[in-house]
């Protein structure tokens, strides 16, 4: 695995998923009734509101339940043999998308006594559970779910899969229900709370081989202590004014439907919590959009033409499904990644840095920026981070002895800066504040440090705002100097600027010493995270692990590419917190097809470490000559020569002559 959460969390890209129950076509045709599914038969509609969602989230990556998938299936679809429902959200996506399915069975019956998986009502394919990612899925792992088929329960598979340069893995199911069965005296509660168990294992044993892993899907239960969950998104706020663990289902309170006319006499919904998202990171952001599921009032008072009776029924329904979409975002890499080494650029943003005069690139530690202070700074087009939201911001930092008060950097707001870590001359401490309002009164809440900085001293700083507990946190090379509150929050819309804040509406504490790797975060860090961020060495992740410059065949769990080379270059990108120490990769490689054999290559061996980068970087080491057609692992971890990190990612490939 790649380490645990709070040492590399932060380094990853974001996983932004969604998981949704869509009705593709397994729940009512009648509204007014359990499980009406609105747009049942319209696979446009469908994808047209999936399509709505990931563009309003931004999303990369979405798991789907109950929706048909495959194609037309002859003499079992009764349609025109049209495009499926999943072939329609491909479209409606783009051709950056890839998806992969896995087949659902409903209950077994005298025609089909394994239990039927056709889309019915003139819908193309198979009812299934889905997986789709902005970018090229190259692997994919199935179990079907352990539902006995004369339980009366449809029977799912649990889907994983991996996708080209993901570190991250996804996995989906729709879990089979029996709670009705119990109260029905068909089985026992604790028959019941044992099949649910049973499926709730099969995704745990899936998912635990799959560190980061991000999973969703509908599990049908209220009991959240089933579950076992790890990170689960939304079950807290993340910003204010946010509901957190909301209702995922919402069902009509009871079939009222009058004989005579069809008409819909109860407006009112039951809801429950069914649909959840898992991490194995934490998220910075989660959410329920609730108007998504169908939550209209079909009586005669609200629709006077709503009739049952009628076919199709002439009711308007106010959402796409009976359940409602549950997205949220992993713990990310930062939004800046200036490393300040001779460039000021890097990021998700992509932005980069304008260097004004009195500011020029040292090569003390690594690479910095040196601040004259009198004009030295660098701007980014703002705003970077939120300052009505929670965000962590950091920066190396190394103040002149003659220097004043110093600003590290600053996001600006119209008249005073929103936020702003600086060093404090008078009492020599280091300082991170926001104000409480965007006025010429330096009104700022702010957090000092309890010990005095020492000028020319390369310091790790740290500032954190979590708009949810209304606090700033500073961190000073990890460790938490103090806590503030902040309740008064506002939005500052400048520059993020480099080297000086803003107060009155005048540029103030131009900065006198150096800069180096500046970095901001839209989650706030944890003081586990801070610490780890200021200290630990970061495992070797997998954005470049392939093992050959072709990116072939490495896989994380199960299966095996291939590489055309029989002395393979094996590839991993290493991290040191401290952008000044020389750090390298150790590999481990061993013969999976004759495991006997001496392993080629050790971690702490002779021969196992790569060459050496400065703080961070792309380190390789070609192995001796492997045996045509063997199967292969590799797992690397990283090392300064005095500490090592945790271990990477297994790698699987198999070696093939040239």
């Amino acid at each position: 695995m790649d380490g645990p959460p709070a040492s590399d969390a932060y380094s990853r890209p974001s996983v932004r998923a969604m998981t949704w129950n869509v009705c593709g076509e397994a729940g009512r045709a009648t509204p007014g009734t359990g499980a009406y599914c609105p747009d049942r038969n319209d696979p446009q509609a469908k994808a047209a509101a999936v399509g709505e969602a990931v563009r309003a989230g931004d999303l990369n990556a979405v798991m789907l339940q109950e929706v048909c998938s495959g194609p037309f299936l002859s003499g079992l679809n009764s349609g025109s043999g049209g495009p499926s429902q999943l072939d329609r959200i491909a479209a409606e996506l783009g051709p950056e998308w890839s998806f992969r399915w896995a087949e659902v069975w409903r209950p077994a019956t005298a025609a089909f006594p394994q239990g039927s998986s056709y889309c019915r009502a003139g819908l193309t394919g198979t009812l299934s559970v889905a997986i789709g990612v902005k970018g090229r899925i190259d692997w994919q792992r199935i179990r079907t779910m352990p539902v006995p088929v004369d339980a009366g329960q449809s029977r799912t598979q649990a889907l994983c899969v991996g996708a080209a340069g993901w570190e991250s893995h996804l996995c989906t199911a729709h879990v089979a229900d029996f709670d009705a069965a119990a109260r029905q005296g068909r089985m026992t509660q604790a028959e019941a709370d044992g099949l649910h168990a049973d499926q709730i294992g099969v995704i745990e044993e899936m998912a635990a081989g799959l560190p980061p892993v991000v999973v969703g899907g509908d599990f049908n239960t209220r009991l959240r202590a089933k579950l076992q969950p790890l990170y689960e998104c939304d079950e807290r706020s993340y910003f204010p004014g946010d509901t957190a663990a909301e209702p995922t289902h919402f069902s009509p309170a009871t079939a009222s439907t009058a004989p005579a006319t069809g008409a819909v006499t109860d407006s009112r919904y039951g809801t429950a919590r069914l649909d959840y998202l898992f991490s194995t990171e934490a998220f910075t952001g989660c959410d329920s959009w609730t108007e998504k599921a169908d939550q209209a009032d079909c009586t005669a008072a609200a629709q006077p033409s709503c009739s049952n009776i009628a076919t199709p029924p002439v009711c308007t329904p106010t959402g796409t499904s009976d359940h409602v979409p549950v997205y949220g975002s992993t713990q990310g890499g930062p939004g800046l990644d200036w490393r300040m080494n001779g460039t000021a650029s890097g990021g998700s943003l992509g932005l980069t840095g304008t260097l004004s005069s009195g500011a020029s690139w040292s090569t003390e530690h690594g690479g910095a920026l040196e601040l004259d202070g009198v004009s030295g700074t660098v701007t980014a087009p703002g705003p970077v981070v939120d300052t009505r939201r929670s965000f962590t911001v950091s920066a190396w930092a190394k103040t002149d002895p003659e220097a004043g008060i110093s600003a590290v950097l600053a996001q600006d707001g119209t008249v005073i800066s929103g936020a702003m870590l600086w060093y404090n001359a008078p009492d020599r401490t280091w300082r991170f504040g926001m104000p409480r309002a965007d006025g010429p009164d330096r009104n700022v809440d702010q957090v000092i440090s309890r010990t005095q900085a020492v000028p020319g001293v390369w310091t790790r700083l740290t500032g954190v705002h979590d708009a949810v507990a209304s606090t700033i946190t500073l961190y000073v090379d990890g460790t938490p100097v103090g806590t503030v509150a902040h309740t008064a929050t506002w939005a500052a819309n400048g520059p993020f600027v480099v080297g000086r804040d803003l107060v009155k509406g005048r540029a103030n504490a131009f900065r006198d010493g150096q800069v180096q790797n500046v970095e901001t975060y839209d989650p706030p860090m944890t003081a586990a995270q801070a610490l780890s961020h200021s200290r630990t060495l970061t495992a070797p992740t997998a954005r470049a692990a392939q093992p050959s410059a072709a990116g072939a065949g490495c896989q994380a769990l199960g299966g095996y590419g291939t590489v055309s080379s029989r002395t393979p270059t094996l590839t991993v990108h290493v991290a040191h917190p401290d952008p000044s120490k020389q750090v390298r990769a150790e590999f481990g490689l061993w013969d999976n097809t004759g495991p006997a054999r001496p392993q080629p290559v050790a971690l702490g061996t002779f021969g196992s470490a790569s060459g050496k980068v400065a703080g961070r970087g792309t380190v390789s080491l070609t192995v001796p000559t492997l045996i045509d057609g063997h199967s292969y692992g590799r797992l690397a971890r990283t090392a300064d020569g005095t500490t090592s990190s945790a271990i990477s990612s297994n790698c699987h490939f198999r070696a093939a002559a040239p």
